[in-house]
């Protein structure tokens, strides 16, 4: 056979192809996951329920004071300051936080707890086996959801409480500075309780036990600390949900260092939850 019509032989190191490791990024990771969390068939219906549920409550309520009989209600402004505060679009602003962030905390279990039934994760790990990578663009992700429906739930609520307010001479824009204060403070509020809620779930093989271990931590535990005599309020005062409420307060009303505080004691709860998390969702098997 004449050389021209022999075959080329290829070095083995001449020309490598590129791995799945090589073509995998942190930030391709993070696009991922965050279309996995949009893709969900559960996100659509949580984000959905989380904001009819909040408007309904935190700006509905504006309307029946409005509807009542004036027999009632003699006086609907002085119902609405008792209710709300002296500056009710604040006060809208966090009832839209408060009957939302249980329902984000559902939707952060949600991202990561059903990936071990259906196998997605182990689709996942085997595409991108560094799984500390992995594990953030989850949490970046959870954090990014909980961001955009505090958003959607504070505005929506906050706007459509207006015209009730306006009819009351109590209208103010959730634009000033004190309700972008409120605004931005509700956001970190619902990312940090995403995130830690994520990283909760990441805990437990079923989405049931998650689901408790986090629903436990944000809403039966305030509710029975308080029951034990001295210390129950100091506990469940720092207990992630009471304290990162103090986010949404108005620094003209309370000043800078409960929310200062308050932001931290969550930030601490949030980081503990993804330590731990990260540590075992690296070494457990899948």
């Amino acid at each position: 056979m004449s050389a021209a019509l022999q075959p080329k032989e290829h070095h083995p190191m001449s020309a490598p192809a590129p791995t799945t490791a090589q073509r995998v990024t942190f930030a391709r990771l993070v696009g991922a996951e965050w279309l996995k969390a949009r893709s969900v068939r559960s996100t659509p219906w949580t984000i959905g329920a989380t904001v009819g549920v909040t408007v309904l409550f935190a700006a509905g309520i504006l309307q029946l004071v409005l509807l009542a009989p004036a027999a009632d209600v003699p006086d609907p402004a002085a119902v609405v300051t008792d209710n709300y505060g002296a500056v009710p679009t604040l006060g809208v602003l966090g009832l839209s936080f408060i009957f939302s962030y249980a329902l984000v905390a559902v939707l952060g279990v949600l991202l990561v707890s059903p990936e071990r039934s259906s196998g997605l994760l182990a689709a996942t790990l085997a595409a991108a086996p560094r799984r500390t990578p992995v594990f953030v663009a989850k949490l970046l992700a959870s954090a990014a959801l909980g961001v955009a429906v505090a958003v959607v739930v504070g505005l929506a609520s906050a706007l459509l409480a207006q015209p009730a307010l306006a009819g009351l001479g109590l209208a103010s824009s959730p634009f000033a500075p004190d309700g972008l204060q409120v605004m931005t403070g509700g956001a970190v509020f619902l990312g940090l309780v995403a995130a830690m809620s994520t990283a909760i779930a990441s805990l437990f093989r079923g989405t049931a036990a998650a689901m408790g271990a986090v629903l436990g931590l944000l809403l039966l535990a305030p509710a029975l600390l308080p029951i034990i005599p001295g210390i129950g309020a100091h506990l469940a005062g720092v207990l992630p949900s009471g304290a990162g409420m103090m986010l949404f307060q108005s620094a003209a009303q309370v000043g800078w260092q409960p929310i200062v505080t308050g932001g931290l004691v969550l930030l601490g709860w949030t980081a503990g939850a993804a330590v731990l998390g990260g540590v075992l969702f690296k070494r457990r098997d899948v």
